[in-house]
């Protein structure tokens, strides 16, 4: 099942999608309040169960892009050789997360960040920050 649909009340309606199973095998769910018709839950319902389909749901979250590079930093530290660490730590401090760090993740869509690499390279002289941050939306 992808997902359902409860009434909570006139013209409410609960819509709740199985998002798989934690590290503890418990379910996990996204869940959200609709207000309007039925038709408007079944059009978000599908709006979000294609999104997970395709790998590009995000579930809502309070964390920032700031926050993320935290644990990005705390993650490879221990992968990288100390030099790639620091110019990492660098570019993300001076060049990135001044522009977009204090964008939460849930509100991050592909047209932010395409904008955001067009603006790079429309006001950033040197190539590298730009090339930093495309690789690291296209591995993260």
């Amino acid at each position: 099942m992808a997902g359902q649909i409860v009434k909570r009340g006139e013209n409410t309606w609960y819509v709740r999608i199985f998002l798989g199973r934690d590290a503890n095998n418990k379910r996990k769910y996204f869940n959200k309040t609709i207000h309007g018709t039925k038709k408007d839950a079944q059009k978000f319902l599908t709006a979000k169960t294609r999104e997970k389909d395709l790998g590009i749901f995000i579930e809502p979250s309070r964390q920032t892009l700031n926050e993320h590079f935290d644990n990005f930093l705390e993650i490879i530290k221990s992968r990288v050789a100390e030099q790639t660490f620091n110019s990492y730590e660098i570019m993300l401090r001076v060049h990135i997360r001044p522009k977009i760090g204090e964008l939460k993740l849930s509100d991050i869509k592909i047209l932010t960040v395409q904008k955001s690499i067009q603006k790079c390279r429309r006001t950033d002289f040197h190539r590298e920050p730009c090339v930093m941050l495309i690789r690291f939306f296209q591995r993260h």
